[in-house]
């Protein structure tokens, strides 16, 4: 019984707010998106291919580098489960094994990444896109 309450109670409201939310109500000024599109700037690309497909990638001119304090906060509050080795660029079989041995053998292969990065906090370039199961 609590239950079809709780399914009234909702479809209720779901009826009551979807009135309220009609998109008519709504228009579009056209002279503000002009404007916008006036102070917009223009993005540069470089085009290149994928190699195994063959169809265009658009991919930034300016590739930024990794930032060392994210990859250090990801490690301390989820390193367990290898998510600063997923923003570093590394293979998602190694996530995995972070995952599976309990943050890499109870929570040891991640303290060592704290400190390796905390360590190398000048140059981390050593630890992007590094497929090996231990960083260092």
């Amino acid at each position: 019984m609590k239950k079809f309450l709780l399914i009234a109670v909702v479809f209720s409201f779901t009826a009551l707010f979807a009135e309220q939310a009609n998109a008519s109500k709504y228009s579009i000024d056209q002279e503000k998106v002009d404007v916008l599109f006036e102070n917009a700037e223009e993005a540069q690309f470089n085009i290149f291919t994928e190699a195994e497909t063959g169809q265009p990638m658009l991919v930034p001119q300016k590739v930024q580098g990794k930032d060392p304090m994210i990859a250090i906060l990801l490690d301390f509050f989820v390193g367990y489960l290898g998510v600063h080795r997923f923003y570093l660029g590394t293979k998602p079989l190694t996530g995995i094994g972070y995952i599976l041995t309990c943050g890499g053998f109870g929570g040891i292969l991640p303290l060592v990444d704290l400190i390796v990065l905390a360590m190398n906090y000048e140059d981390i370039s050593p630890y992007v896109d590094n497929p090996s199961f231990f960083m260092w």
